[in-house]
């Protein structure tokens, strides 16, 4: 019964979370603030305490600043993925790139992303990849956990519509002569240039 006890006790002692089993980013860049610096920018000059809240917060002397209001005001908000507080370093990082590719190993806990796979992106995409657009998607069933795999990429900017119309009769000759007088007129200044 012990060995039992023990068994069960171990497993059930660490809380279960989702499991990011790949973060891939393409044109990685990132950018470095001491806790300090993110207060003073975006509360005071004057910060004497500051600590953080949660990944995403910094409390400032008991304001809550939201890491990721502080990368978009003072970093790039074109290809910004993420932000957040860095406990290792003491110092918020603020994350970019052109494409991501995440890989979510779906536990018990954690399966409400895997049961509508575009719906899971989307809420990744969130946390991970904030600018960037849902590329594609692919759920992968496996024997011991299922598998998420986002692709991220940047918004493709749209190509204004170039409208044509048909050439008029009576343009026609218009066209014609104009493209035969610049042609002459090329083929003259050709003959010129072998002349000499």
């Amino acid at each position: 019964m012990k060995p039992f006890f023990i068994v069960f006790l171990f497993y059930f002692s660490f809380p279960l979370q989702a499991e990011v089993l790949k973060f891939d980013i393409v044109g990685y860049q990132r950018d470095l603030y001491s806790y300090s610096e993110v207060c003073k920018k975006m509360v005071s000059e004057h910060m004497i305490l500051v600590s953080v809240k949660d990944p995403a917060t910094l409390d400032c002397m008991g304001t809550a600043v939201k890491i990721k209001s502080f990368c978009e005001k003072h970093g790039r908000k074109q290809d910004f993925l993420r932000g957040y507080a860095n406990t290792k370093l003491q110092e918020v990082t603020c994350e970019y790139g052109k494409k991501a590719f995440l890989s979510l190993g779906c536990d018990k806990a954690h399966k409400h992303f895997c049961q509508i796979p575009q719906k899971g992106c989307e809420e990744l995409k969130k946390v991970y990849a904030d600018s960037l657009e849902i590329e594609n998607h692919a759920f992968i069933e496996k024997d011991v956990d299922n598998v998420l795999n986002c692709y991220f990429a940047a918004k493709v900017k749209e190509q204004p519509e170039i409208i044509t119309r048909p050439v008029r009769p009576w343009e026609e000759k218009e066209v014609i002569d104009r493209d035969m007088f610049e042609f002459s007129k090329v083929q003259k200044d050709f003959k010129n240039s072998q002349d000499l």
